[in-house]
């Protein structure tokens, strides 16, 4: 379940990432910058996708903890 998660929002991320490249580089084609090329909410989008990166790496890091934790504790009562 953990890895579907992970997957889910990398794949977000990651979407985002070219969605934004491409308005981007569409706003600048022309030679002139074209705000209207640019994504709708674009700040909203940047903050969402970066918390849920940032999210995604503490979620993992006390996975990773909890279960390191609860192994060396099957072994101490072994």
């Amino acid at each position: 379940m953990a890895g579907l998660f992970n997957l889910t929002l990398v794949s977000f991320f990651g979407l985002y990432t070219i969605a934004d490249e491409r308005a981007v580089d569409r706003s600048e084609a022309t030679g002139e910058f074209d705000p209207s090329q640019l994504l709708p909410r674009s700040v909203a989008l940047w903050l969402v996708a970066h918390a849920s990166i940032a999210l995604l790496i503490v979620l993992d890091v006390v996975g990773i903890a909890l279960f390191v934790r609860a192994r060396r504790r099957r072994r101490t009562a072994a």
